[in-house]
């Protein structure tokens, strides 16, 4: 079903008509069900109550952040803006990433970024800073057509948020570890420092960005506390680990020490704090160039798109909160936990884990509060029919071995390229493990469908909405549900004291009606039996009616 197609969905005795397209990468739109039919409703109000509920949540109503409201002739890119330098290890020694040369088009090291800017006019923008994906090593000789901010589905993903009206700064990062190391404990040390860089370089960009707003006249016009972080594939670990290292100890935890000597993997007398903040002091083997010292390298949000956290146990409770999607049969980065192993071979590294686990412990500790339950659109419907009740997690779903189905390559560059020192062969036997489809249309629709997920999270997480999808009426707002989120058992009390409530219907996020309760008074206790979830109770008044959101846990 991946042609569009006519639904029709029935209202009263109306109908309405919206066209999208399957696999949810689908025009906006909010499936409502037939209100319960009751004597006493005035039907001319009941129609124009739910015409007011569709059209204010609607793809007829693009909300910004939410929905793309610019076109890409409307984005401005500024490429290659410097945000700092520090020490790489990706020529064998530690050299200041500015100085390393590679051939154009293979990888770069220098921490730049690309400024993605919506020509709107607007003034104190969300700021959303990207990571890309590559293993932590240059494009091609990471054996994979990806590993700069150019990577198509990179460049989708940032332009898919700034048509949203998010600046966007998609940043490079140092890299260099040696996958080849004899034993896995090398392979796991060498790993753990890329990635611990990794976080360093996205703190450094994050603290250029505020201080480009108070020393630089603030050229990108952003608002410094509304910022999110974000990336895909190992982006993803980068921004993961972002969101939950938030102790210097926790980089020293028994996982991450030498198994036969105990001493610590990560060193960061050497390569300086979890911030990137150090000493640069080559001579006594101190290789930390701090940036932008004074400023604060905090963000709101982060959110991944695969990729994985090197340790959950970093995860607790009061963190910044986490939004991730992840291809359920990914060979490279695991679902729920496993190990990650060398691109191109079967080399093991280290046990990580991926979106469904690192979700479900992040909403069991409360990270996801922020937003949990505030979004209610057919892609959290198509979502919830596969995540377990995990908010904030958008399964990528029935494509056998897929890890970037958002991802596509041209490959006759690749077929090109000089050998050795790279592998054609083994880079197009790759792409096909990570996107099977191997097109640019596909993979526009993943990255369609997982921005449709995800966008409504960020814009409700950073204060820019307060919901999606969920419109309490004026109606429902002098009616008590308690408690809420409920357990077992709910209380409908009517405050009002001119308007009878003559009726109330419980329907979920499918649009199906679960319960109808019966109502005798101004309060009413009702035993649910109900599966935990993001309800709708649906309240029919002696003039009108109205709808008020319930969790259930």
């Amino acid at each position: 079903m991946a042609d569009p197609e006519l639904v029709e969905w029935p209202i009263s005795r109306f109908t309405l008509t919206y066209k999208f397209v399957y696999p949810i990468d689908i025009v906006r739109f909010i499936q409502f069900t037939k209100f319960v039919k009751t004597k006493t409703i005035n039907m001319k109000k009941t129609l124009l109550a739910t015409l007011s509920v569709v059209l204010a949540s609607s793809a007829i109503a693009q909300i910004k952040y939410v929905d793309e409201v610019l076109t890409a002739d409307k984005i401005k890119v500024t490429k290659n803006v410097s945000y700092g330098d520090n020490y790489t290890v990706l020529t064998g020694t530690p050299t200041l990433a500015s100085k390393v040369a590679m051939a154009p088009g293979y990888g770069f090291v220098a921490m730049t970024a690309d400024i993605y800017e919506p020509q709107d006019g607007a003034s104190n923008r969300p700021l959303i800073i990207f990571t890309h994906s590559g293993s932590f090593l240059p494009r091609y000789s990471n054996n994979s057509p990806v590993g700069y901010k150019d990577d198509s589905a990179t460049v989708a993903f940032c332009m898919s948020l700034a048509k949203r009206g998010y600046v966007v700064a998609s940043m490079t990062y140092r890299m260099g570890w040696n996958p080849a190391a004899a034993t896995v404990d090398a392979r796991k040390q060498g790993i753990i420092n890329a990635a611990y860089k990794g976080v360093q370089d996205l703190a450094t960009c994050v603290r250029f960005m505020k201080k480009s707003v108070k020393e630089g006249g603030n050229p990108y016009n952003i608002d410094t506390t509304k910022i999110a972080v974000g990336g895909n594939g190992t982006g993803g670990y980068i921004t993961s680990a972002y969101a939950s290292i938030d102790r210097q100890s926790e980089i020293k935890s028994i996982k991450f020490r030498d198994a036969s000597t105990g001493k610590v993997m990560v060193n960061d007398t050497m390569w300086g704090d979890r911030f990137g903040i150090g000493v640069d002091n080559p001579a006594m083997g101190m290789f930390c160039k701090s940036n932008h010292v004074g400023y604060t390298s905090n963000a709101r949000l982060a959110f991944a798109v695969g990729g994985a956290i090197g340790d959950s146990a970093w995860m607790e409770a009061g963190e910044i909160p986490l939004i991730w999607s992840h291809s359920v049969m990914d060979p490279f980065a695991p679902y729920t936990t496993g190990m990650v192993n060398v691109p191109g071979t079967s080399l093991q590294v280290v046990e990580v884990s991926g979106g469904f686990d690192a979700m479900a412990r992040c909403q069991r500790l409360g990270n996801t509060a922020p937003y949990k339950g505030k979004v209610m659109d057919v892609y959290t419907t198509e979502a919830n029919k596969l995540n377990k009740g995990i908010d904030g997690l958008f399964p990528i779903a029935g494509l056998a071995n897929a890890s970037g189905p958002y991802e596509w390559y041209d490959t006759t560059a690749i077929k090109s390229l000089p050998s050795p020192p790279y592998n054609p062969p083994v880079i197009l036997a790759g792409i096909k493990a990570s996107n099977p489809m191997w097109s640019k249309t596909k993979a526009m629709k993943y990255v369609d469908s997982v921005m449709g997920y995800m966008a409504p999270r960020i814009a409700v997480t950073l204060g820019l909405v307060s919901s999606v999808g969920i419109v309490e009426s004026n109606l429902a707002s002098n009616v008590t549900l308690a408690p809420n989120p409920a357990k077992n058992q709910l209380i409908i009390h009517n405050n009002w004291e001119n308007r009878v409530l003559t009726g109330a219907t419980l329907v979920d996020l499918n649009g199906r009606v679960v319960r109808e309760f019966n109502v005798n008074g101004i309060h009413n206790v009702y035993e649910l039996n109900v599966p935990a979830g993001i309800y709708v109770v649906q309240m029919q008044f002696n003039d009108g009616v109205g709808s008020s959101k319930l969790m259930v846990d």
